[in-house]
């Protein structure tokens, strides 16, 4: 008998960074980190994160901002 993997629990996060509009895609696994699976920024192509992850939600919003924010520069 499998034992089936938990699947990642989604959530969608708006924004506002370096003038641009976004949404950020988080996920996690049940007890397990958080991390960005993409980022729609308007007028751009999706972004995809590397293989981080954060212990809380709050950091992984706060590094959306940041990656965001860095396209403007």
């Amino acid at each position: 008998m499998e034992i089936e993997e938990p699947e990642p629990q989604e959530e969608y996060v708006p924004g506002v960074a370096g003038g641009r509009n976004y949404m950020a895609k988080l996920c996690h696994l049940p007890d397990g980190p958080w991390y960005i699976s993409v980022i729609h920024v308007e007028s751009l192509p999706p972004l995809h994160d590397s293989d981080r992850t954060w212990p809380t939600r709050d950091e992984a919003v706060q590094a959306a901002d940041k990656l965001v924010a860095t396209l403007g520069h």
